[in-house]
């Protein structure tokens, strides 16, 4: 999926991860046009509690019953005790959260153990849209006063985490014996599924837990240690965990198990650091525990305020789950992750899962400050907890494991990501007010609050430099300790520590709190246009905010910008500090006299876009084509990025884009061409409709990739680069899906060299060799794979076998495969992503996901859980028309409008068939420019080339 052009990002994240750190393989789907209401600006404050009671303290009782009980079997029986308190004269009634089966008995009592009365006609009340609890009083509470609230209430687990709550999960032992678990999934407003309470991460309290359940789950965890337990009748205990911290009732979390067990664990800190998981995982986890115990170290000492100090009774214990609807959630003590990200072994896990799964566990650690210490104030301003935990997850994790090179990576996974979605019309703040209902809660929960926000973050430490930064960091935490926060209380911080350091004096007329304002509360950013007069030096800088698709009227918006640039003469990359802080929409520079490249936005650190005047542009296309060391591998990916975009938003004419991107033909960097992959990948995708002409923009690819392939290879080397590795795996994905022969050839032998003598495929390069396998194979080998898909132990490789076996080029083996995802087999959080791998795998795939549609939705309905938050089958049929042709989208809209017309999905499902078809117009139009553009850049190449191969001869012939 293209990173540059994308329409409905948002909605793609909300298929893995609504309210936690998104996956990393999100990136793959092509775009699709969701009829979403998550960012529909509604003013809509219904959903919201009123603040005139306020939770201090809960004491849960939840009784938990599995299949031992045969009359309501995977239930649970509840009963709290709330010390509230009123802050406001005259409330008569108490407005909480509860989503639960039942609500069975209500009491209020004094801070004498007297009964306040309750109105006699009714004495609470339910209202089921907005999950609030009435409750009903015939007599004011006294301001100030604390109350108890009793609550006994019953509900039912949920069955798979998409559903969140309390929700059950299975798993197999060492013995093969299935075995089922329940925990707890509550962010962002799931926690009153499983208890009734102030969800709203404004309401802090303090948490008693208490779990009761049969005696043989005796792997039972929760945020604290566990205080006593206790023998109950009826073979049953009951587990009494010590009080949590003061926090939102969403990082309330607990795990009920019969063999979960520490798998791996460092006890000589305090809290110990645990893994947890299944027992037939235990001495799978050493590489997680090494990951959570160096970035706790890292916390400790780059914030000042150690996780041990936070409280006694915490926990840092991290959770394994066979089932998790996203990477990982930040339940203060207990974090839980998928366990692809933490059962990791070099012989069975692709690089960039590796890769990832640094970034998440410290993202996850970061959040145990940044969203659990303090905490948004209202998901408005989820940006300031996620913002924070992404930036560090890249920044932080690069001083501790420097193997991985994460700060190079930031501009790949955020800073791209957030340019290409936040270049949209309607895109959103930072800090964005119209976000009240559920879905605009979730919806909130990506692209900017992850992408953009990180960006920010990285930005700004660069404009005040990185000691400042951190400073802020310290007096943002120190200042808001165990409370709500907005972006006052943060800009307050970054004051503070401005103005001790005096860090913004080198920059005259630049006020931080406008540059604040309008990168926090403004949606978009600016294009920077840069025009040089070489014979003077003379630059002259201007800005307008970048549209892909420019309305009707332009903006009036002013952007800070920091600016930094490197020349020929002076190529500074790493200096990343401005030089100068652009506040107008004019500005000008100078730089020595004489024709020389100038590449402005050093390694692409501002959340900013370039574009030159033609001669400054042939000089870095020039300089890129003949002497391309010269440019930093980070600018010249940012040089890529900006292309396509430059291209696409009609900025750039496609015969010029391309030949700027020349180059590429002798490029094998990873960061350089993720972004390329994007782009191409848009274009092809737009030419799909058109299968003589997407072969021949195939074959242009193919010529460009042929360096970076052969020097890469198809085998990694010892001691190679994990950044290399993951250069190799995205070339060679790519590389086989166009058909080069070798990347086929070899995939196909590595497959039977496994197939036949046992020789297992090498891990980092699996990706390409399962797909094409399954292109390239038949019944006998979609059934070995399947057959080492079942008896896998690693979730990781599980998913590439699911990955491959989507690419099947054969209907009936193809339609086998969507139909596990109807059963088991597939788990719920890898339905969708399976159901996608269909779609990728191959053109023709399309027709037969579409009869598979059409035959199953009623099935596909229940098993991909189609009222979950994440809305997946909204997701499936709006992925599948953006790769069907015109012939299957008159039949796909046939089906919709003659069985489909009360569904759920009716309507987003025709509008993705509207945007398919602009899609293939949009390439319709295009395609002739776009071939001649290539075929126009080919030959420049090649008489470079030419030119190259004479002059060396002249050279030797002197």
């Amino acid at each position: 999926m293209s990173k540059i052009f994308i329409s409905a990002l948002s909605f793609m994240l909300l298929a893995s991860a609504i309210a936690d750190h998104p996956l990393s393989w999100y990136r793959d789907m092509e775009e699709a046009t969701i009829d979403d209401e998550s960012y529909a600006r509604s003013t809509e404050t219904a959903y919201r509690l009123p603040e005139n009671v306020v939770p201090l303290e809960f004491d849960i009782y939840i009784d938990l019953y599995f299949a031992e009980r045969t009359e309501k079997p995977f239930s649970y029986e509840g009963r709290e005790n709330i010390i509230i308190q009123a802050v406001e004269d005259g409330v008569t009634q108490i407005v909480l959260h509860a989503n639960v089966d039942s609500i069975n008995i209500v009491s209020v009592f004094d801070d004498t153990g007297a009964p306040v009365r309750l109105n006699p006609l009714q004495p609470f009340e339910t209202e089921p849209l907005y999950h609030f609890l009435k409750i009903n009083l015939a007599q004011s509470l006294t301001k100030d006063a604390k109350y108890t609230l009793y609550i006994d209430y019953s509900g039912t687990m949920n069955e798979g985490p998409m559903k969140r709550g309390i929700w059950r999960g299975w798993y197999e032992d060492g013995n093969g014996t299935e075995r089922i678990y329940a925990t707890t999934h509550f962010q962002p407003y799931n926690a009153r599924q499983a208890f009734p309470c102030w969800d709203e991460p404004l309401f802090k309290s303090v948490f008693k837990i208490h779990l009761t359940k049969p005696a043989s789950y005796s792997g039972t965890f929760s945020n604290t240690r566990l205080g006593s337990s206790t023998t109950l009748p009826n073979n049953r205990v009951r587990d009494d965990f010590l009080e949590t911290p003061k926090m939102s009732a969403y990082l309330v979390t607990f795990l009920v198990s019969e063999t979960f067990q520490s798998i791996a664990e460092d006890l000589s800190y305090t809290p110990p650091i645990r893994i947890i998981g299944r027992s037939n995982t235990a001495g799978m986890a050493d590489h997680a525990l090494n990951l959570a115990v160096k970035m706790t170290d890292f916390f400790d000492e780059y914030f000042g305020i150690p996780y041990a100090s936070l409280h006694p009774n915490l926990l840092n214990d991290h959770i394994s789950s066979p089932d998790w609807a996203s990477a990982g959630t930040e339940n203060w003590g207990m974090v839980s992750y998928r366990e692809l990200y933490l059962i990791l072994d070099p012989n069975e896990t692709i690089m960039s899962i590796e890769h990832y799964a640094a970034t998440l566990v410290s993202h996850e650690l970061a959040h145990k400050w940044f969203g659990n210490l303090i905490t948004c104030f209202w998901w408005s301003n989820t940006w300031i907890n996620e913002g924070y935990a992404s930036y560090f997850g890249y920044i932080a994790t690069n001083q501790m494991f420097p193997e991985y090179e994460l700060d190079d990576h930031f501009n790949t996974r955020y800073l791209q990501t957030s340019l290409a979605f936040d270049s949209g019309v309607n895109t959103v703040p930072l800090n964005h007010p119209y976000v009240n209902t559920p879905a605009q809660v979730t919806g909130h929960f990506g692209t900017i609050s992850y992408s953009k926000a990180a960006a920010f973050l990285r930005m700004t430490a660069n404009i005040i430099s990185l000691e400042t930064f951190r400073k802020s960091c310290k007096y943002f935490l120190e200042n808001n300790a165990y409370e709500p926060t907005d972006q006052h209380d943060l800009l307050a911080a970054f004051n503070q520590a401005i103005n001790e350091d005096q860090s913004l004096s080198a920059y005259s007329n630049f006020v931080f709190a406008e540059y604040y304002r309008m990168w926090v509360n403004e949606p978009g950013y600016p294009l920077l246009n840069v025009v040089i007069d070489h014979s003077t030096g003379n630059i002259e800088l201007s800005q307008r905010r970048f549209f892909l698709n420019a309305p009707g009227v332009s903006t009036d918006q002013i952007f800070p910008i920091p600016i930094t640039y490197s020349t020929k003469r002076n190529p500074n990359f790493t200096n990343l500090r401005p030089v100068r802080m652009m506040t107008f929409r004019t500005d000008t520079l100078n730089k020595d006299a004489g024709e020389e490249w100038v590449i402005f936005n050093n390694l692409q650190q501002g959340h900013y876009r370039v574009n030159y005047d033609d001669t400054t542009w042939r000089l870095i296309a020039e300089a890129l084509l003949n002497t391309p060391d010269e440019i930093h591998y980070l600018s010249r990916g940012q040089i890529v990025d900006d292309v396509f975009a430059l291209m696409r938003s009609d900025r750039m004419s496609y015969s010029f884009g391309f030949n700027i991107l020349r180059f590429l033909e002798k490029e094998s960097n990873f960061h350089v061409w993720d972004p390329a992959i994007s782009g191409l990948t848009w274009l092809r995708n737009r030419l799909r409709h058109m299968p003589a002409k997407q072969a021949e923009f195939d074959n242009f690819v193919l010529g460009q990739m042929e360096h970076a392939i052969t020097t890469l290879g198809f085998e990694p080397a010892a001691g190679e680069t994990p950044t290399t590795t993951m250069a190799r795996q995205s070339i060679l994905q790519f590389a086989c899906t166009l058909g080069h022969v070798r990347c086929i050839q070899d995939s196909w032998d590595r497959f039977v060299d496994w197939r036949d003598n046992s020789n297992p495929v090498n891990s980092r390069v699996r990706r390409n060799v399962y797909m094409t396998a399954m292109r390239e194979g038949d019944q006998n080998d979609f059934q070995f794979l399947l057959n080492r898909y079942r008896e896998s132990n690693f979730a990781n490789d599980q998913l590439e076998m699911l990955r491959g076996m989507g690419a099947s080029t054969n209907p009936e083996l193809l339609t086998r495969y969507l139909s596990l995802t109807l059963t088991k087999e597939v788990r719920s959080h890898d339905k969708l992503n399976s159901f996608n791998y269909a779609l990728l795998g191959n053109k023709e795939n399309a027709i037969t996901v579409l009869q598979f549609v059409k035959n199953n939705i009623d099935q596909i309905r229940v098993a991909y859980v189609e009222d979950s938050p994440a809305r997946p089958v909204h997701n499936a049929l709006s992925n599948l028309a953006t790769y069907l042709d015109e012939p299957e989208l008159v039949e796909y809209e046939e089906w919709l409008r003659s069985t489909q017309t009360s569904s759920l999905q009716y309507a987003t499902a025709i509008s993705s068939i509207n945007s398919a078809r602009n899609n293939m117009a949009w390439g319709t139009a295009n395609a002739d420019v776009i071939l001649s553009a290539i075929r126009s850049s080919a030959a420049t190449t090649a008489a470079s080339i030419a030119m190259l191969v004479t002059m060396a001869g002249f050279v030797m012939l002197a």
